[in-house]
């Protein structure tokens, strides 16, 4: 396997990785969360799912990230004048996707997420109170609404990729285009001139 087959299995079980997470703690981790037999072993079993989740898809979006960075990379050295040309407008169009859902994941994390994990040790040592039930179910409304717009923009930055994919693969380069259209001239002029 070569480097630039790795770094493309490495980003697309990355991404893969990525939706899971997001399906997992809106199937999974929540609903889980609400069998608990009483608010503390609720809050206990969210905040448990949490400290996984908030590292993973952190992570996982880090990856995301420098792998495909890497393989762009080598990607523009393939293309070399035709690289902004062919995949310019699409390329602009994913980074700002993924700025956006990176965006929003961080909210989810570090503004929600982690959070809740947050005030039940301030709560604990006694600086401060606990969050009531009314405000952990909206921070939990939050999280799941915003996990679904996640993996709504997650689908878009994939389908942006198929397209930048075809359009770097497709068309033909223009060096390759001019030198066809200089062969076909001079073959033109031959066959005038005999």
């Amino acid at each position: 396997m070569s480097g630039g087959e790795f770094l493309m299995w490495l980003h697309l079980c990355a991404m893969a990785s990525y939706v899971g997470a997001q399906f997992a703690v809106i199937y999974m981790l929540i609903p889980a969360a609400e069998t608990a037999p009483n608010e503390p072993a609720r809050r206990a079993s969210l905040i448990a799912g949490f400290k996984f989740y908030n590292p993973f898809t952190i992570g996982v979006l880090g990856i995301i990230v420098i792998s495909g960075a890497m393989r762009l990379t080598d990607l523009k050295a393939s293309m070399k004048f035709d690289y902004f040309a062919r995949i310019g407008s699409a390329l602009e169009l994913k980074l700002l996707l993924a700025f956006v859902l990176i965006f929003i994941q961080t909210y989810i994390t570090f503004g929600l997420a982690f959070r809740i994990g947050r005030q039940e040790e301030v709560a604990a040592h006694g600086d401060g109170e606990a969050f009531t039930v009314e405000q952990l179910n909206s921070m939990l409304r939050r999280i799941r609404a915003m996990a679904w717009v996640t993996i709504l923009l997650a689908a878009a930055v994939i389908w942006v990729s198929l397209t930048m994919v075809s359009r770097a693969v497709d068309e033909p380069a223009t060096a390759s285009r001019i030198s066809s259209a200089r062969a076909e001239a001079t073959m033109l002029a031959t066959r005038v001139m005999t």
